[in-house]
């Protein structure tokens, strides 16, 4: 199944100047444990740091004018409720649907479609998203290999014809493809445009690709098509590179055309759907042998077909039926893990069962008298993150990079206290933490994140104190120090990092790195909490 929403959201940030990873932006929604509500959509784009805004506006003339130019918006029409990109072009609107279909429609035929919920962006500044480049660099890699190919051929080839009939299996091969990505659920340029997900148009290209006659034992008819057409463009680059005769690929063209005989029969008598794409490859197969009809009869005279050019073309075959027999399964294999990966994280990041798992733990005091310690985010919020660390523990880092992204997302949701283990023996801890401390309370918190950022980030020792110096006046905070290392004492907390949420154990069936899926719902419950709490001592 097409990830719609996906590409309507990819849509949505592509027409407000904001790029993203595509890949990872089609994971996170998919996975995201509400999909494919319109919380899956604000989720995503939070966990993408960009400014988003989910509104039910009252639906009227007035308010349309006063929305951006394009914004996802949720209609209603005889399909029932869905998601569209709605661009604003001078009182036209133009609705692109979730298959990509576009439609024009004044504002008084949109609004009478419209249900007053939208989604709205904004680019962040500052904010740089990451992108994977691997897919643009193959894409390059292919293109370039593709012309070099073609290059190549026209070079040695001495025909316009056979550049034709070259060209025209190179055309096979990109259909075949898209087959092979119609029957796995993914979006391709040719599917979009000749496949229909409904049955009652006529036109259903997965009804027939998952039909029993595309089925051949373990193989498809769109195995045989990428094989068959991969194998004439070798044979054919092969044969002419060796000036042999191209008559066995003639003659294996003209024995395909009784196979798309029966595709077109069996689409029209027993499915009674087309596959667009199907007839595609019957297109190209009758272009090929009405070109090969239209050569001198000796084009495809047997006697023609030489020892060397039966060698060639049984080689073309039999090595690309090869390669395709291992890959194939790997292919359906790499579709199947991916989907077992959504699966895996939408399950894992389900709420509910997280906080089952955490209030199994019991409540810890985190209070201490007397201490002075750091605190960053909201000191009014209700949700309560300490974290029981140390900048001499190699485990301590990835959660410090965690806290930061917190704070950087949820600062005011969360109050995230910072506890040093730090025993008095260690002179190099004391000696960082209680300058650690000095400057959170003496200069600033911004200095503070900054000098953990250096300390958990790599930093040496040396290099620390050279950059942040020693501490000033260390008694008051040698005091808050001992005070938290007799708290973890007292409360069997002998190994960092720990991280206690409200007082429970942060569980241990879930990676810390995930802590940043459950704060917003984890926000909502504290406060919730709090409000009841304070209704009853009213």
């Amino acid at each position: 199944m097409n990830n719609s929403l996906a590409t309507q959201v990819e849509l949505l940030l592509f027409n407000n100047a904001i790029s993203c990873d595509k890949e990872e932006l089609s994971f996170q929604i998919e996975s995201h444990p509400s999909y494919p509500s319109l919380h899956s959509i604000t989720g995503v784009l939070d966990h993408f740091n960009i400014d988003n805004i989910a509104l039910d506006v009252p639906i009227n003339q007035e308010t349309l004018s006063q929305l951006p130019n394009c914004f996802l918006a949720q209609i209603k029409d005889e399909s029932g409720m869905s998601f569209v990109i709605v661009n604003n072009n001078n009182e036209v609107y133009n609705l692109i649907s979730g298959d990509k279909k576009k439609q024009n429609v004044s504002s008084s035929e949109f609004l009478e479609k419209f249900t007053g919920i939208i989604v709205a962006v904004e680019k962040t500044e500052g904010i740089e998203l990451k992108k994977n480049n691997t897919s643009k660099v193959n894409t390059i890699l292919i293109s370039l290999s593709l012309m070099l190919l073609a290059g190549l051929f026209i070079k040695v080839s001495s025909s316009l014809s056979t550049a034709v009939y070259f060209l025209l299996s190179a055309i096979g091969v990109y259909i075949s493809r898209a087959i092979i990505k119609q029957e796995l659920g993914e979006q391709s340029l040719l599917g979009d445009a000749f496949c229909s997900q409904s049955t009652n148009t006529g036109n259903s290209c997965n009804s027939v690709l998952s039909s029993k006659g595309a089925q051949f034992g373990r193989y498809k008819l769109s195995d045989f098509s990428m094989v068959y057409f991969i194998g004439l463009v070798l044979s054919t680059l092969l044969l002419t590179l060796i000036e042999s005769s191209l008559t066995i690929v003639f003659v294996f063209s003209l024995i395909a055309i009784p196979i798309t005989v029966y595709s077109i029969y069996y689409q029209y008598a027993v499915v009674k759907q087309w596959c667009f794409l199907c007839l595609s490859v019957t297109a190209v197969l009758w272009i090929q042998a009405a070109l090969i009809l239209s050569l001198n009869y000796n084009s495809i005279v047997l006697s023609n077909i030489t020892l060397n050019a039966l060698l060639v073309s049984s080689f073309s075959f039999l090595s690309v039926f090869t390669i395709w027999n291992i890959l194939s399964p790997n292919i359906k294999l790499i579709k199947e893990l991916k989907e077992s990966k959504i699966k895996y994280f939408k399950f894992k990041r389900d709420y509910s069962l997280f906080e089952a798992l955490l209030n199994k733990s019991t409540v810890v005091d985190t209070t201490i008298t007397g201490a002075s310690e750091v605190v960053f985010g909201n000191p009014e919020a209700p949700l309560n993150i300490t974290l029981i660390t140390s900048p001499f523990c190699g485990h301590c880092k990835p959660v410090h990079t965690l806290i930061e992204q917190v704070l950087k997302k949820h600062s005011e949701k969360v109050q995230i206290h910072i506890r040093f283990s730090a025993h008095q023996a260690n002179t190099p801890l004391i000696n960082i933490t209680s300058r650690l401390l000095e400057l959170y309370h003496t200069e600033s918190k911004a200095k503070c994140l900054e000098a953990m950022h250096d300390i958990y980030g790599g930093l040496t020792s040396e290099q620390w104190f050279n950059k942040w110096g020693e501490t000033n006046n260390k008694a008051p905070y040698l005091n808050t120090l001992k005070l938290a290392s007799e708290w973890c004492k007292d409360k069997n907390i002998n190994f960092t990092p720990e991280i206690l949420i409200n007082g429970r154990s942060f569980p241990k069936e879930y990676e810390r790195s995930e802590l940043i899926y459950f704060i917003e719902d984890l926000y909502e419950n504290a406060n919730l909490k709090q409000t009841n709490t304070l209704h009853k001592t009213v």
